[in-house]
C-alpha cells in the first residue's frame, strides 16, 4: 500500500505501547535491517489507520451510498451558473458508459464531492458549441475557507466552485470531452436554405404564420453532434411579448417555439418540437445550453434548461436533456431541481 508517513505519525506510532510490545517480540530474520523491519509494521499500522478513516459510518446510509460513489471518481458534468458577477462551477451529473445519472447526496455527500472536484487544485474541462476548450482552473471550492454561497433558509446547498468561466459556455466536464462520429459539415448557403424552409413552411404549421415572424428573435444552433451523416439543427423562436396568465394555448401563437430537424431521405425534417405561451398556465420557456455525449455511444445528447430570470435560484439548475433515438429526439431525463436541495 502506498502511504505517506509524517513526522508527527511517526513520534505517535513509536510511543504507542502496543507497537513498542510488538517491536520487542518481534525477532527479524537474519540479513533484514531493522530499518526495513521497522518500516514494515509501521506501513500496516498506517493502512489500518488510513482504511478506518475511510470506512463507512454504520447506520448512516446516505453516506455509505455517497462515499462509494465517490470512490469510484466518476466523470462529473457540471453547470455553470451566475447568481451574481463571477460565474460558479456546480456539479448536476455523473455520466459514462452507464449513462447519465443525476446527483442527489447528503451534506456530507456534497462536501466530500466539494473537495474532490472544486477545490482551486481542481482543473475542468469547458464545453462550447460541442467543442472541448482548454483545460479551467478553479479558483476555490465552496467550502475551501468561509462558505463561498449561500441561500437563505436552506440545510442542504448544491456547492459551486468560483471558476473564471468563458463567455458562452453552458456545460462542463471533469475529463476530457468525449469523443463524436464525424459528420459531414453543411455546404455553402445549405443552412440559408434549410432556415427558408422553417419559415416558409414548418413554423407555420405549428402557430407561427410567416406575417408574425418579425415579432420574434431567431436562435439557430448548428450541432455537429454525431447522430447522423449531417449536422442537427436547433431553431429557436421567441416572441418578448409576455403573454397573460389569462391566456389559454389552445388557438394562442406561442411566444417561444423550439424545433429540432435532422436530415432524412428528402432533406431536413423536423425531429423535435416544443413551444409554449411561458405564462402560468403553460410549461416555462428553455433556452438552449448545449451537446455532449453522455452515455458512450458516440452521439451527443442535446442540453436544455429554463429561460428564468438570475434572481430564480429555485430552478437554476433544471436540466432538460434531449437523446437522439431512430429519427427522433426524445426526452432522455431531467433534473427539476435548484442549488437548495432542503
Amino acid at each position: 500500500m502506498d502511504f505517506l508517513l509524517l513526522p508527527d505519525e511517526t513520534a505517535l506510532v513509536l510511543t504507542s505501547p502496543q507497537i513498542r510490545l510488538r517491536f520487542r517480540r518481534f525477532r527479524p530474520a537474519r540479513g533484514v535491517p531493522l530499518l526495513l523491519t521497522l518500516l514494515t509494521i509501521l506501513s500496516v499500522s498506517a493502512c489500518d489507520r488510513v482504511k478506518n478513516a475511510l470506512r463507512p459510518v454504520t447506520g448512516d446510509p446516505a453516506w455509505q451510498n455517497d462515499s462509494t460513489l465517490l470512490a469510484s471518481a466518476p466523470t462529473v458534468l457540471f453547470r455553470a451558473v451566475r447568481p451574481g458577477e463571477r460565474a460558479q462551477v456546480v456539479p448536476v451529473a455523473t455520466y459514462g458508459e452507464q449513462g447519465l445519472r443525476f446527483l442527489s447526496l447528503s451534506n456530507r455527500g456534497w462536501r466530500a464531492l466539494d473537495i474532490d472536484y472544486l477545490q482551486s487544485t481542481s482543473t475542468v474541462t469547458p464545453i462550447r458549441n460541442g467543442a472541448a476548450l482548454p483545460r479551467l482552473s478553479l479558483r476555490r471550492g465552496m467550502w475551501e475557507g468561509t462558505a463561498l454561497d449561500s441561500i437563505a433558509g436552506c440545510t442542504v446547498i448544491v456547492p459551486g466552485g468560483d471558476a473564471a468561466v468563458p463567455a458562452g459556455v453552458e456545460l462542463l466536464v471533469s475529463g476530457p470531452r468525449p469523443p463524436l462520429n464525424a459528420v459531414t459539415p453543411l455546404g455553402d448557403g445549405e443552412l440559408q436554405t434549410i432556415m427558408t424552409t422553417v419559415s416558409t413552411l414548418i413554423a407555420p404549421t405549428v402557430g407561427v404564420p410567416l406575417s408574425a415572424q418579425s415579432r420574434y428573435t431567431r436562435e439557430v444552433h448548428v450541432v455537429a453532434g454525431g447522430n447522423g451523416p449531417a449536422p442537427s439543427i436547433v431553431v429557436i423562436y421567441n416572441d418578448p411579448d409576455i403573454a397573460s396568465d389569462s391566456l389559454r394555448p389552445i388557438g394562442e401563437r406561442p411566444r417561444q417555439l423550439v424545433i429540432v430537424l435532422d436530415k432524412g431521405v428528402y432533406g431536413y425534417k423536423p425531429s423535435y418540437t416544443f413551444s409554449t405561451l411561458g405564462n402560468k398556465r403553460t410549461p416555462p420557456r428553455i433556452k438552449y445550453l448545449d451537446y455532449v455525449d453522455v452515455d458512450g455511444d458516440r452521439k451527443a445528447e442535446l442540453f436544455f434548461g429554463l429561460a428564468l430570470p438570475p434572481e430564480e435560484r429555485r430552478a437554476e439548475l433544471y436540466t432538460i436533456v434531449l437523446h437522439h433515438s431512430v429519427d427522433a429526439w426524445r426526452e432522455l431525463s431531467r433534473f427539476p431541481l435548484g442549488r437548495c436541495l432542503a
